[in-house]
């Protein structure tokens, strides 16, 4: 791939993530062009810390950043964003086409690092895994009472875009019937012989023992996840969230959890990150983690260089 010809262009990347494991994604801009400023942000909803931070950049490379009106005002320069990720619901998408800018994001880079989460998640909760952990490091020999097989479970995914046949794909070795609840998909391929079908939410619901959620975060999906859905689920579900935190509803999750209603949460995402003084916290049949579903060596290679190359691509348009 050529450079772009004799033009100079600005780009900060306040993504933390981006280029972690290699370097080959900033020297890939480099060689291409591009003056290449790092300003990892971590203060990620402060609107205003990320248009000072963009500043009169032609680019940017982001990750969580809140990008909204006061960004696309301040950041008068500003053409393209290049998520490094896949969900662009902190951007204002709308407001970046009003002005002309290009939103561009890195499908398929991550798919398969999320999935393998998912599953680590599943078994965690099924076997009582930190529980168990804890008690050895306090030199208490004695289990956590007993777990559960996942082998020949049901489990319910609810979105079912590349992560949830990722998250399906793995099941087979488990023998499970899955059952898949997503509007936008009309067929399912077959998946190596797996007993897997469309149904609806409620039935989803109320058959599923795990519960795992890989839906986009959009008005339809918001709160998916609510007091009523939790008086419909089997009793002793285990849920698992690697998507966004807002497709549940936490209040309604807590009492659920407390009751017994549903046995365990593994929760890779909050509403509000981090979840400081979040009560799910405060649960021993809860297992959460920091947001880190694509945090792989080999997904991170894959998201930088695929938000590299959409930055390159688009301004050899220009």
């Amino acid at each position: 791939m050529g450079t772009i010809d004799s033009k100079y262009y600005k780009l900060v990347v306040l993504a933390r993530s981006f280029a972690k494991v290699s370097v080959k994604p900033i020297e890939f801009l480099r060689n291409n062009g591009f003056s290449v400023e790092l300003k990892r942000n971590h203060l990620v909803n402060e609107e205003e810390k990320v248009s000072e931070l963009i500043g009169d950049a032609d680019a940017a490379i982001i990750g969580s950043d809140k990008i909204g009106t006061l960004v696309f005002d301040r950041c008068k320069n500003l053409k393209l964003l290049s998520k490094h990720g896949v969900g662009m619901d902190n951007i204002n998408l709308e407001g970046a086409r009003e002005r002309g800018i290009i939103v561009t994001n890195t499908p398929g880079a991550n798919h398969e690092s999320v999935a393998d989460l998912t599953w680590l998640l599943i078994m965690a909760a099924s076997r009582n895994f930190l529980s168990v952990c804890d008690n050895v490091k306090q030199m208490n020999w004695n289990s956590s009472g007993l777990g559960q097989e996942v082998h020949q479970k049901t489990i319910g995914i609810i979105g079912y875009g590349r992560i949830g046949k990722a998250v399906a794909k793995r099941a087979v070795g488990f023998e499970n019937k899955v059952l898949v609840y997503d509007s936008a998909v009309e067929c399912l391929e077959p998946v190596c012989g797996l007993d897997i079908r469309k149904v609806s939410f409620e039935t989803l619901l109320k058959e599923s023992d795990i519960i795992s959620l890989h839906a986009p975060l959009t008005t339809e999906t918001a709160g998916l996840l609510d007091e009523q859905a939790f008086t419909i689920v089997k009793s002793g579900v285990i849920i698992v969230n690697t998507s966004r935190g807002e497709l549940i509803d936490e209040n309604a999750l807590y009492k659920a959890l407390v009751s017994g209603r549903v046995k365990a949460a593994a929760l890779d995402v909050f509403v509000q990150e981090p979840p400081i003084g979040n009560p799910l916290l405060t649960l021993k049949n809860v297992i959460p983690t920091p947001h880190i579903g694509t945090h792989t060596e080999e997904s991170n290679f894959r998201m930088g260089m695929m938000a590299a190359e959409n930055v390159v691509n688009y301004f050899k348009t220009l």
